[in-house]
This record gives C-alpha cells, structure tokens and sequence, in this order.
C-alpha cells in the first residue's frame, strides 16, 4: 500500500509540474502576458529575504569547529596538526560520553577533558518552575529508575536524584551524580576550554531567552559554543535576535511523528495516538524534508547540521558541503563506523564512548 501511495504522489506531482508548464506556455504564447507563477515567485523571494537571517561569521564557525577533516591527512589523529597547531574537531563526546560516565553529568565533561577530547554536547532542558538544566529525556525513568516528567517537576524535586542510578558501572559513582544546572554545565566546560553543542529539547519559545542571558553572562561562549535543535523555530528565533550566535539544526527522518527511528527498522512509535495528528505531523515531515536544504538552512543561516548516522553518505555530505553546511554526524560509537567516518567520510562525529579514541 505504501508503494502505491508514493506512485500516486509522484503521479499527482508530475500532473502539477506539465499543468504548470501548459499554463505558463498558454499565458505567454497566447495571451502574451507574464504569467501569476514569475510575480508569485517574486513575492517569495521577497518575503525569504525579509524573513531571513543574517549569515554567521565565517572565522568564528572556523574558530569552534576547526579545519575541515576532510582536509586533512588520513594517518593524523590529533586535534592538532601541522606545524600551525590548526585545531581540528574530530569528535565530540555526545551528552559527555554516556556509555563512559552518567550522561550529561559533570564527571562526565570532566572525562572527556582528561580524555583529551577537546569537544561535548549535551542537552537543555526547562523544569516546571522553568529552571534551565542538563538533561535528555521528558522523563526521569531511564537514568534514575523513579518515575515523573521533566517539565512538570521542580528544580528542588530534581536536584538530589542520582542520575547513574542505572547506569551499567553505577558502583562505580557512589550515588553522587545530580543533574546538572546549566549555568554550572557552561561554567565547567568553559574553564576546562571545551567546545559545546547546546542542544535544545525544548519546543518552547521561552528558552531562546534563557540562552541570550548565558551568552551574556559568558561571551566566551561565542567563540566555543553551537546552539542546535530539531525545532528550526527555536534555531530562527535565537539567531534572529543575536546573529552572532553560531546555530545548527539537529536531523533525522520522521522526527515529528515518530519517537524513534533508525536505518534498519524504520520509524518507531507515533508521537501521538490520534490517527489524525499522525497524519498531520507525516505531512509535516515530508514538507520540512523537503524545504530543509532547499529553504530552511538559508533562511535560519546554520553553520553545521548534525545528522542521524544511518542517513549520512558522502553524496549527503557533500551536497551539504556545496551549500556552506558542515556535516557532523550521530552516533558513531563501534571502533569499525568509527573508522568509516573518520577516514572515509572524513567528518565530526559523535560518540558515547572515548574508549577507543586516540588522544
């Protein structure tokens, strides 16, 4: 049924490409007249140019990410080369290394400084009485094994739980890892000269102010940090009012009607249970599929975009690259993809793992 659906899409489309090609055929040759699509696609353009972003600087997105692997010699590991001691970003320890250290813990950021991994992201998050903190999931189950829901929790009922809880070398923490406190995440990082990739959970609007007040209060951050999101919105609104910010917008298929997906199995549970929001949020993916490297990158101005591992190629990465957009990709964590994103794709990757870095 699936294969029938796409043909009668594909059908439906070649129908409006010839009608449109008939119309407009008719309305010169006939009526000698411009026709409605020229001035319509005029007016896009204009309101593309009002709406759009102005573009990031090119030296500071060179300053955080480095040189471009691509560029450099396949048998160099370090995040420093030639005789320049140019900087290289080669991984990032994704949420710290959560297979390593409780995820987005500051031990962890703490491990990937010692491990000389020169790069993090982790997560932002809202509590109920709209305390920015570093945390992943609406829930706290899977980390803490208790129940309740982020955003409907306070900072003082989240403050004490322990976050490796369930992680598999838990005796090892003693109980002691808490969630972190996004100022106190900046504050570690910064001293400990990391590069960071914010990246916002929140669809909510009140976080773009949140982030404004930490660049602030650490303008450091605009020379080590990335802002990125699935949420383009939150992308747009944080750079519409502060251009200088470097932003990045994170990708995977079906990301707004399913919870999950991956290469092999496909999306995984819907978002929502009511057939007609489902069927609402997979037109919405299809359309932000296809107006994400046609429009949406463009108008938002981003320097990088982080893409699910399973739709990284190197025709995708260099696609991206022809339009100014670095490609990092997410997550990279067995020694053999390692190896194939190193040094065949020759991109930034993320990893939950810095055991089989070379530091």
């Amino acid at each position: 049924m699936s294969g029938f659906l796409y043909c009668l899409l594909n059908c439906s489309l070649l129908w409006i490409y010839l009608e449109t090609i008939l119309f407009i055929l008719i309305s010169i040759l006939y009526y000698f007249s411009i026709p409605w699509i020229v001035w319509g696609t005029l007016l896009l353009l204009i309101i593309m140019w009002i709406l759009k972003n102005a573009q990031p600087d090119k030296k500071i997105v060179n300053e955080i990410l480095g040189i471009d692997p691509c560029l450099i010699n396949n048998n160099s590991n370090d995040n420093l080369i030639n005789n320049n001691q140019q900087y290289c970003m080669r991984v990032v320890g994704h949420r710290g290394g959560g297979y390593d250290y409780p995820e987005n813990s500051l031990s962890a950021f703490q491990n990937c400084k010692d491990k000389g991994c020169s790069a993090v992201e982790f997560d932002l998050a809202l509590t109920k009485d709209k305390v920015p903190i570093i945390f992943h999931d609406d829930t706290i189950e899977r980390l803490t094994g208790q129940l309740g829901i982020i955003n409907q929790m306070t900072w003082d009922e989240l403050k004490n739980l322990d976050i490796s809880a369930r992680h598999p070398l838990r005796d090892k923490f003693n109980g002691h890892e808490k969630i972190a406190l996004f100022d106190e995440t900046i504050d570690k990082c910064l001293k400990n000269n990391l590069r960071v990739f914010i990246d916002v959970k929140e669809n909510n609007l009140e976080i773009v102010q949140i982030i404004l007040d930490a660049y602030k209060k650490y303008p450091e951050l605009y020379k080590k940090s990335i802002v990125t999101s699935f949420y383009p919105l939150i992308i747009y609104m944080l750079r519409k009012r502060n251009s200088k910010i470097i932003g990045s917008l994170s990708y995977r298929p079906k990301f707004f009607s399913s919870i999950t997906w991956s290469g092999s199995d496909g999306p995984g549970e819907s978002r929502s249970n009511n057939i007609f929001k489902h069927l609402s949020n997979c037109f919405i993916d299809y359309v932000y599929d296809w107006a994400l490297a046609r429009f949406v990158y463009n108008i938002i101005g981003i320097s990088t975009i982080l893409l699910h591992k399973d739709v990284v190629n190197l025709q995708v990465i260099n696609n991206w690259k022809n339009l100014g957009v670095r490609v990092i990709a997410w997550s990279i964590n067995l020694p053999s993809e390692k190896l194939l994103y190193s040094k065949v794709y020759k991109i930034t990757y993320f990893t939950d793992t810095l055991l089989t870095e070379k530091s």
